[in-house]
C-alpha cells in the first residue's frame, strides 16, 4: 500500500526465531497470575452466560456484557479445564498473543524487520495489552479480528480476489459477533473506502488508486460481512436493539448521573491519562513527548500507507461521535483496537526524531551520536518504561473480591452480619460468598445493623461510584461504620472496602 509496504520480502529464520521468542514472552506474561480473582464484569459473564447451555446462550443478549463469541469460547474452555479464572481468561490470552502476531505482520509490511519486532515486543510488554489479555472479555478478540480484517482490506485493495475478500467478510463478522463496538471501526473502513472510490471515480487521488479499489471485491466482502453478521445476530436482534436503547436511556436518566459523564468524550481522554498517573510529576513530560513522537510517526507512516493510517486516524473521532449519538458510554476500552497502530506510530516516530536530532548532537564540529544509535537508545528506553509500567499489573488482582471475602470470613463470628452493597452484592451473592447479605439501600443496611446481635460488617466494590450514586448508603456508613481494610485492584475504582460498625471493637 504505497511506499514501504513489503509483503513480498522474505522473512529469514533469525527473524522468525526472534518473533517466536517475543510471542513466547507475551504468552508467559499473560499466563502469569491469570488465576487471580475475577472482577465484576467477568463474574457477570460466567454467571449469566458461560453457565448457560449453548442453545440458550446464542439466544440471549440482555446486556452489552455478553460478548457473544467470547462467551461461547469461554464456555468451551471451561468445558475442557473446569470453571476457574485461568480457563475463563484463556481465550483472551490466546487472542492477545495472536493480535501481536497480526500487528507484527502489519508493521513488517510498513516498517521492515527491526521496527516490526520492536512493535511486537512493546505490545508483549504493554500494561494495557496484558491487562486486557487477562480479562475474560472479548476485547483482545476484537483487537485480533479488527487488525486481521484491516490487513485483509489492505491486501484486497492491492491484489483483488474472492478469497481475500471472503476472508475479510468472515473477519468482520467475527469481530462484530465478539463485540458490537467493532461496527464503529468498520464504519471507518467504509468511510475511507467511499472517500477513495469517490476520488478515483472523479479522477483524483492517484496515490489511492489500488488495483482492487473499483473492483467487485470490496463490495463482495462488505456484503458478505453484513449477511453473516445479521445471520449470527438473528436470534437476538430484537433483544440487542432493546438493550442498546435501555443503556442509552439509563445513561441519560438522573439516576444514571454517576455513569452518564462517560458520554463526554473528554472523560475517556482523562481516564487514559489517569492510567499513567503513577509516573507522578513526569506525566506532563511523558504525555508531551509521546504526542510529539506519535505525531511524527503518524505523518511518516502516512507517506508509506495513507489508507491504513487514515483508517486508524478516522476511527477515534468517528467512534466518539457515533457513541455519543447512540447514547452509549464512551469507555476507553472501545479504543483498545487502536493500540497496535499507536505503538507502530510511536516506534516510527522514534526513528523520525533520531534523524532530526542526530545533526544537532554535535561537539566541536563532530557528530556525537548517529541516528541509528539514538533510535536504539529510544527503543531501549521504551522497553524499560514498558517493564516499569507492567510490574504494577501483577501487584493486585483487577478486583480483590476473594481477599476481602477471606478477611471477613476470618474475623466474623457467629451472630455477626456481613452486608455486601450494590455491585459487590452481585459478586458475592452470585459467585464468591452466597452467605453474605445483599443490601441495596441505606434503609436496608440500617435494619440489618439494628437486627444484628453481634458485629455488623460491610463490603463495598467500586466505592467511589457506589457512594456517589447512593447517598442514603453513604450517610448510613458515615454515621455508623468505620473503615477496616482496603483491598486494592488494578481496575479503575477497583478497590474493595471492608467496614465495621462503630459500636464494635476492632478485631
Amino acid at each position: 500500500m504505497g511506499r514501504g509496504m513489503n509483503e513480498g520480502v522474505n522473512v529469514g529464520k533469525r527473524e522468525w526465531g526472534a518473533l517466536a521468542l517475543v510471542l513466547a514472552l507475551a504468552l508467559a506474561l499473560r499466563l502469569f497470575k491469570a488465576d487471580a480473582s475475577l472482577w465484576y464484569d467477568e463474574i457477570f459473564t460466567v454467571v449469566n452466560y458461560v453457565r448457560l447451555p449453548t442453545s440458550q446462550l446464542i439466544g440471549v443478549f440482555d446486556s452489552l456484557n455478553n460478548h457473544m463469541l467470547y462467551s461461547l469460547l469461554a464456555q468451551a474452555s471451561v468445558g475442557l479445564f473446569g470453571e476457574n479464572p485461568a480457563a475463563l481468561r484463556l481465550p483472551a490470552i490466546l487472542f492477545g498473543v495472536g493480535s501481536i502476531f497480526v500487528q507484527w505482520r502489519i508493521a513488517r509490511r510498513m516498517m521492515g524487520a527491526p521496527g516490526a519486532l520492536v512493535v511486537a515486543l512493546l505490545l508483549a510488554l504493554s500494561y494495557h495489552h496484558v491487562w486486557f489479555s487477562q480479562n475474560a472479555r472479548g476485547y483482545t478478540g476484537l483487537l485480533f479480528f479488527c487488525s486481521a480484517a484491516t490487513l485483509a482490506f489492505i491486501k484486497g485493495l492491492e491484489k483483488p480476489g474472492w478469497r481475500i475478500w471472503a476472508s475479510y467478510g468472515l473477519l468482520v463478522a467475527a469481530a462484530m459477533y465478539t463485540h458490537m463496538s467493532a461496527g464503529f471501526f468498520f464504519v471507518a473502513h467504509g468511510v475511507v473506502y467511499a472517500w477513495m472510490a469517490g476520488r478515483a471515480l472523479l479522477g483524483r487521488g492517484a496515490q489511492y488508486r489500488e488495483p482492487g479499489l473499483l473492483s467487485w471485491g470490496p463490495i463482495f466482502g462488505i456484503t458478505l460481512s453484513i449477511i453473516i453478521t445479521l445471520a449470527l445476530y438473528a436470534p437476538v436482534i430484537q433483544q440487542a436493539l432493546s438493550t442498546i436503547n435501555e443503556v442509552s436511556k439509563a445513561s441519560a436518566a438522573p439516576s444514571g448521573a454517576a455513569l452518564a459523564e462517560w458520554r463526554n468524550p473528554l472523560r475517556a481522554v482523562q481516564e487514559i491519562g489517569r492510567s499513567i498517573s503513577s509516573a507522578g510529576p513526569l506525566v506532563p513530560v511523558i504525555v508531551l513527548g509521546a504526542l510529539l513522537v506519535l505525531a511524527a510517526g503518524v505523518i511518516d507512516l502516512y507517506r508509506r500507507s495513507p489508507v491504513l493510517v487514515t483508517i486508524y486516524v478516522v476511527h477515534v473521532p468517528l467512534a466518539m461521535l457515533l457513541l455519543y449519538i447512540v447514547g452509549v458510554r464512551i469507555w476507553p476500552r472501545y479504543f483498545f483496537v487502536d493500540i497496535g497502530f499507536i505503538f507502530m506510530a510511536i516506534v516510527e516516530g522514534v526513528y523520525v526524531w533520531s534523524r532530526i536530532l542526530a545533526p544537532w548532537l554535535r561537539w566541536q564540529g563532530k557528530s556525537m551520536f548517529d541516528a541509528p544509535w539514538i533510535a536504539r537508545f529510544g527503543m531501549v528506553m521504551m522497553v524499560l518504561v514498558s517493564i516499569a509500567l507492567l510490574i504494577p499489573n501483577y501487584l493486585h488482582p483487577k478486583q480483590d473480591f476473594t481477599g476481602a471475602r477471606d478477611f471477613l470470613r476470618s474475623y466474623a463470628k457467629p451472630g455477626d452480619s456481613i452486608a455486601a452493597i450494590g455491585l459487590a452484592g452481585y459478586a458475592y451473592g452470585h459467585y464468591y460468598a452466597p452467605e453474605f447479605t445483599v443490601v441495596e439501600t441505606g434503609a436496608e443496611l440500617e435494619r440489618l445493623r439494628r437486627a444484628t446481635k453481634g458485629r455488623s460488617w460491610v463490603v463495598i466494590a467500586f466505592p467511589n461510584q457506589t457512594l456517589n450514586a447512593r447517598p442514603d448508603v453513604k450517610a448510613e456508613l458515615v454515621a455508623h461504620y468505620t473503615d477496616m481494610d482496603t483491598f486494592k485492584g488494578t481496575l479503575g475504582d477497583g478497590e474493595v472496602w471492608t467496614l465495621i460498625d462503630k459500636g464494635a471493637a476492632k478485631p
